[in-house]
């Protein structure tokens, strides 16, 4: 069962990868509000607020199998007796999974004060967007907890890929930091340029997660009748 989901793990993270790459590499979106303004899509919006573009079909099917995978890397973590570890990754999964399912209201990037009910929202806010908006955390939150406790199991690649993921993170943010304050930037500080600096090593701490337990995986004698 392990490696069954281990494999379905891979394959969803590797569609998910291809999502994400795709849908930076095609030309840049229209975000369409609720009330029938159009918008450009910059760098600075967020991930999820490409649901509310042209290519929307696109970034819901990511959240849905980027919740896969972290859903089967948690069943396979809770084969491995990683039991925190495993309830966070499903948490995180869970997260994902409603993601896809509540989509965001277009985001105010003028200020980091909550916007809704004034007039310069680029939209109103809704009870479904109002929904969303906590979700990311409960996506990030988890699994920066399962990297730190993944780092301390004596497991020298966990280790490595820990050390490695926190450096990127670091550097990613500091550095949109630097871009926005380069380019006269006023607006809000969290921007999408940030979250994008924790998706990237979050994804690659995943991946590199499931390719540590296939390793450990082939060197297990499956029971009978496990896959």
């Amino acid at each position: 069962m392990a490696r069954r989901a281990l494999r379905l793990g891979a394959v969803s993270m590797a569609l998910a990868s291809a999502d994400l790459t795709l849908l930076h590499l095609l030309p840049a979106p229209r975000l369409y509000a609720t009330t029938g303004a159009v918008f450009a899509y910059h760098p600075w919006n967020f991930l999820s607020e490409l649901v509310r573009s042209d290519y929307g079909p696109l970034m819901t099917a990511c959240f849905f199998l980027l919740a896969l995978s972290a859903l089967a890397v948690g069943r396979a973590l809770h084969k491995h007796a990683w039991r925190w570890e495993s309830a966070l990754l499903t948490l995180a999964g869970a997260a994902l999974l409603l993601l896809g399912f509540f989509p965001t209201d277009l985001a105010d990037l003028s200020t980091d004060a909550l916007t809704c009910g004034l007039p310069t929202r680029p939209e109103p806010c809704t009870l479904v967007g109002r929904i969303h908006n906590p979700l990311s955390t409960l996506v990030f939150a988890p699994i920066f907890v399962a990297i730190a406790l993944c780092s301390v199991r004596k497991e020298r690649f966990l280790t490595v890929l820990a050390v490695l993921c926190g450096a990127l993170m670091l550097g990613g943010v500091g550095g949109a930091t630097l871009y926005l304050h380069a380019i006269g930037w006023h607006g809000r500080w969290w921007t999408g340029l940030m979250q994008r600096s924790l998706v990237l090593p979050a994804l690659l701490w995943l991946a590199g997660l499931l390719w540590h337990l296939h390793k450990k995986s082939l060197h297990e004698t499956p029971r009978a009748g496990t896959c």
